[in-house]
C-alpha cells in the first residue's frame, strides 16, 4: 500500500507539473527578469517540454509573457505580429518603440496595471482579459479591435476615452457578475468623444456609453459600423447624469439585438438616445428574448429606418424627423410599431412611412395626418386608416393601396406608379393634375450625397424608360431603370456605397427624350 501510494503522488505531480506546460507552445517566450527587451538575458523560451535561457531577445512573432513583477522597457522598434501578454504585477514600458500589427494582439492579463503606449495598425486587437478592480492606466489610446473578456470583473470601470478612434470592431463577451464596462466618463460640464468605425458586438456582459452621475455632462458617440447584441446588456446610459446628455449616432450600418437588456438612465428628459443618421436605409430588427427597458431612437430626416417586423417597448421615446421614414412589416402598421412604448412618441408632419409586410396591413392611426412619402410595398394590400395629406411622392410598389378613406395630395405630392396599384382611382380631374404634361428628368436630391441619392423623372405618355449612371469617362457604372412606365412621376434611389468619390453623370432615354444630368458623390 506504502508504495502504491507513493506511486500514486509521483503520478499526481506528474500531471500538475505538465498541467501548466500544455498551455505553452514550442517558441514562446516568458521574462525571468526586468531590463531592456533588446537583452537576451532577462527572456526564456519553451522549446516544447522545458523554458530554456536564450541568445536573442523576441522579434514579436511568438507569443511572448511578461511575468511577475518584471518590468520590460521596449528599446527599439518593436513589432507585435502575435500576442503580447502582460500577467500579475508586470510592467511593459514601450517609449513609443512598440507596435501592435496587423493580426497582433495585446492581451492585458492582470488588474490594473498600464497598457503600454503603442501604435495599433488595422488588424491589431487590446484584449482586456485579467481586469478585476482597478482599470489600467493610458487607456485613453486610439485602438483598433478592442475585446472585453474580464470574467472576474469587480466594479463597474470605464475605458476613458476621449477625442478618440476605434478603427475596427468593439466585442463585449463577459464582464462578470453584474458589473459593466462603459467607454467613456467625463467631469461636470465637459464633453467626451468617441469615434467607432466597426462594428459593436455584445454576446454578454454589460456595455454602455456611461455610468456617470455627474450632472451637465456630454457624450457624442459617432458609430459608422453595425450594432449586434446577442446577449447581455447593451445600454445608451448607465448613469442619472442630470442636466447632460448621451447620444450615439448610427451613420452607417444595422441595428440588430435579441437575448438582450437595453435601458436608459439619464435623468434629462430627451437627453440620451441612438439617433439613425444614414443618408439612405438602415434597418432595425429586434429578435426575441429582450428585455426593451428603454431604447430611445431618433430618425434622422434622410434615413430610412427598416424595422421589419421590430416592435419598441419600454420608456425610452421614439421620434421620426420631418424627411426621415419608417419602414414596417407588421400588420397594424405604425400602430404596431408604437403602441408600447411609455415614453414619448413623436412623429412629425412629414416624416414618411412605408409598409412591405407579407400580410394584410393598415396604415394605423399613430402616423401623422400630414406625410412626406408614403410607400405602398406589400402584395397582401395596404388600407389607409385615416384621411392623409401627402406632400410627398406616394410610391406604388406592390399590392393594391385601399384608399376607401381618402388621401389629399399636397402642392407637393404626386403619385408614382411603379407595380401597385389604388383601389379607386383618383378622379378624372385629380388625374389630370398629377400626370406629368412632359417628360423631365429632375436633379438628384441631395447632391452631393454620400452614399444614396434620389432621382425623380417625369413621364406623360406610356414609354420605355432607361436611365443609366456613367463616370467621367463616359463608362456605365449602373442602370437604375430598364422597364415599360405609364404616365406618371417616379422617383429611384442610387446607393453608391463602394463607388470612389467623384462626379457622375445620369442620363435618361424615355421614347425620343433624352437628358443629362450631373450629380457628385462626396464621401
Amino acid at each position: 500500500m506504502r508504495i502504491t501510494g507513493t506511486l500514486f503522488l509521483i503520478l499526481m505531480l506528474m500531471v500538475l507539473t505538465a498541467i501548466p506546460l500544455s498551455a505553452q507552445s514550442t517558441g514562446d517566450y516568458r521574462t525571468r527578469d526586468s531590463g531592456n527587451w533588446s537583452n537576451a538575458q532577462i527572456w526564456q523560451r519553451y522549446n516544447g517540454s522545458a523554458w530554456l535561457n536564450v541568445a536573442t531577445p523576441p522579434t514579436g512573432s511568438e507569443t511572448i509573457t511578461v511575468l511577475g513583477s518584471d518590468s520590460v522597457f521596449v528599446d527599439n522598434p518593436v513589432s507585435i505580429t502575435d500576442t503580447l501578454i502582460l500577467q500579475e504585477d508586470g510592467i511593459v514600458e514601450a517609449n513609443d518603440n512598440l507596435t501592435i500589427a496587423n493580426g497582433g494582439t495585446y492581451k492585458h492579463d492582470r488588474d490594473s496595471g498600464q497598457i503600454p503606449m503603442a501604435t495599433w495598425e488595422e488588424g491589431s486587437m487590446l484584449y482586456l482579459s485579467g481586469t478585476t478592480s482597478t482599470a489600467p492606466s493610458d487607456r485613453d489610446q486610439n485602438y483598433y479591435n478592442i475585446t472585453f473578456n474580464t470574467p472576474g470583473l469587480l466594479s463597474n470601470l470605464n475605458m476613458n476615452l476621449n477625442d478618440n478612434t476605434i478603427g475596427g470592431d468593439i466585442t463585449v463577451i463577459n464582464t462578470g457578475s453584474n458589473k459593466r464596462w462603459y467607454l467613456t466618463s467625463a467631469s461636470a460640464n465637459d464633453t467626451s468623444v468617441v469615434t467607432i468605425m466597426g462594428d459593436v458586438i455584445v454576446e454578454g456582459g454589460q456595455f454602455s456609453v456611461q455610468g456617470t452621475s455627474t450632472a451637465n455632462t456630454t457624450f457624442i458617440i459617432y458609430h459608422y459600423g453595425n450594432i449586434n447584441v446577442t446577449g447581455g446588456n447593451f445600454s445608451i446610459s448607465r448613469g442619472s447624469q442630470g442636466g447632460g446628455t448621451t447620444t450615439w449616432y448610427l451613420y452607417d450600418g444595422d441595428f440588430s439585438m435579441s437575448n438582450a437588456t437595453t435601458q436608459s438612465s439619464t435623468a434629462t428628459a430627451d437627453g440620451a438616445k441612438f439617433i439613425f443618421a444614414k443618408e439612405g436605409t438602415q434597418t432595425l430588427t429586434l429578435g426575441e428574448g429582450n428585455t426593451l427597458t428603454a431604447l430611445p431612437i431618433e430618425v434622422s430626416s434622410g434615413t430610412t429606418l427598416d424595422m421589419g417586423s421590430s416592435v419598441l417597448d419600454g420608456s425610452g421615446n421614439f421620434t421620426v424627423r420631418e424627411g426621415g421614414m419608417i419602414m414596417t412589416a407588421l400588420a397594424g402598421g405604425v400602430d404596431s410599431v408604437v403602441s408600447e412604448v411609455t415614453g414619448t412618441v413623436t412623429l412629425e408632419d412629414g416624416s414618411g412611412y412605408g409598409f412591405n409586410g407579407s400580410e394584410a396591413q393598415v396604415t394605423g392611426t399613430s402616423m401623422p395626418a400630414t406625410v412626406g412619402d408614403l410607400i405602398i410595398n406589400n402584395a397582401a394590400g395596404v388600407t389607409l386608416s385615416q384621411e392623409t395629406t401627402i406632400n410627398g411622392v406616394l410610391h406604388l410598389v406592390s399590392g393594391e393601396f385601399d384608399n376607401t378613406i381618402p388621401f389629399t395630395l399636397g402642392p407637393a405630392g404626386s403619385i408614382s406608379y411603379e407595380g401597385g396599384s389604388l383601389l379607386i382611382p383618383t378622379s378624372i380631374e385629380n388625374a389630370a393634375n398629377q400626370i406629368p404634361t412632359r417628360f423631365a428628368l429632375l436633379q438628384n436630391y441631395p447632391n452631393p450625397f454620400n452614399p444614396s441619392t434620389t432621382i425623380r423623372y417625369d413621364v406623360p405618355q406610356p414609354a420605355y424608360v432607361i436611365l443609366t449612371i456613367y463616370d467621367v469617362m463616359g463608362r456605365e457604372v449602373t442602370r437604375l431603370v430598364n422597364d415599360q412606365r405609364v404616365p406618371g412621376a417616379y422617383s429611384v434611389t442610387w446607393d453608391a456605397h463602394g463607388y470612389a468619390s467623384g462626379i457622375y453623370y445620369y442620363r435618361i432615354t424615355a421614347g425620343d427624350f433624352t437628358a443629362v444630368r450631373k450629380l457628385v458623390l462626396m464621401k
